[in-house]
């Protein structure tokens, strides 16, 4: 299976370690996998016999210097529409309006490509107009990571559940934010959690999307939309981040009780009831359980009821995880076409 990488930041380099650690397993599930280009912001390196990965990841640390397989200027669309491939994996990062990777995944849809992502910009602005267009072209668009890393969301949801109905999500989607929490549930005030989370990685420079329930309510966004089937829009989200949650924090430790910032989606008759906002929950609602940088989701079905997943969040590699998963979902299904 020839792959095209589009992005080669954090999630991009561990799915390329990923893949080059992983290759004696994937061989015993008769899944191939050959990168035949790889697209950062400046060019795009290519060999349509396969890139020794390794060399990548050096090269790349170097600004490409002396690598001869490096074009620069020739940028991720000139490569979907040029070079022969089965997957294009768009691992650009997530902005407001979607772009690049919005174009990225329309170019690839366009050409017959199935599609990989974990952006979640694109899903957010596009969703009904990108399945449809995968849809229409026959092929598949996976985005496993974009809501929670490699927790199992829809792949789950989709798979295990398909008689039952689904009728509320809640989470807790945003391991930054979470950090912050549990260091002000350590003493700490806002300010000094926030200092924290950016010396101890779990912070970028530009926090405003996580602490302020943007980034939360995007996947808000992306799970309505494909498990309840909506045309949810950013703005039918209700959001209230967690720079005023102290006092909150404060008043469920002495009540025995947890302060969460807590997406939620709840099926009503007629529409989606949707927010982002902090909550206090007790101790025994499962939620209460994932602390610090982790993130967690229960579901609740109208036959199965409660559903909870839930795992430790350590960064790029959990999320190149999922990522690897869905391409090898694709080449399961191409295997048994």
């Amino acid at each position: 299976m020839k792959i095209q990488l589009i992005g080669l930041g954090n999630v991009g380099r561990a799915l390329i370690e990923l893949i080059e650690n992983k290759r004696i397993f994937l061989k015993s599930l008769g899944v191939s996998l050959t990168v035949v280009s790889i697209s950062d912001s400046k060019g795009t390196a290519i060999d349509e016999n396969g890139l020794n990965l390794i060399k990548v990841l050096k090269y790349k640390e170097r600004t490409w210097k002396n690598f001869s397989n490096y074009i620069r200027d020739y940028g991720a669309l000139d490569a979907i529409k040029s070079i022969k491939s089965d997957v294009v994996v768009e691992l650009t990062p997530s902005t407001p309006n979607g772009e690049p990777g919005l174009s990225n995944i329309k170019a690839a849809l366009l050409t017959g490509k199935n599609v990989v992502t974990a952006n979640k910009g694109p899903l957010v602005v596009a969703y009904d107009k990108l399945v449809k267009m995968a849809a229409e072209k026959g092929v598949r668009l996976f985005y496993e990571a974009t809501v929670a890393a490699h927790l199992p969301v829809f792949c789950m949801v989709n798979s295990c559940f398909k008689v039952d109905e689904l009728v509320k999500i809640e989470g807790i989607l945003n391991a930054t934010s979470n950090f912050i929490i549990g260091e002000m549930e350590n003493g700490r005030s806002f300010e000094e959690a926030l200092d924290e989370a950016k010396r101890a990685g779990w912070a970028e420079t530009d926090y405003h999307d996580d602490v302020d329930g943007i980034d939360a309510a995007r996947k808000v966004v992306i799970l309505a939309n494909s498990l309840f089937n909506k045309k949810a829009r950013l703005e039918d989200v209700q959001i209230e981040g967690i720079r005023n949650v102290e006092p909150l924090v404060r008043i469920a430790a002495k009540t025995s009780k947890k302060a969460k910032l807590i997406c939620e989606i709840t099926k009503g008759r007629d529409k989606l009831r949707m927010g982002v906002m902090p909550r206090q929950i007790p101790l025994d609602d499962p939620l209460a359980t994932v602390n610090h940088g982790d993130m967690g989701i229960k579901f609740t079905f109208k036959t199965s009821k409660e559903i909870f997943v839930s795992a430790q969040f350590k960064g790029p590699t959990q999320t190149a995880h999922a990522v690897l998963n869905d391409i090898i979902k694709l080449g399961s299904m191409r295997e048994n076409c």
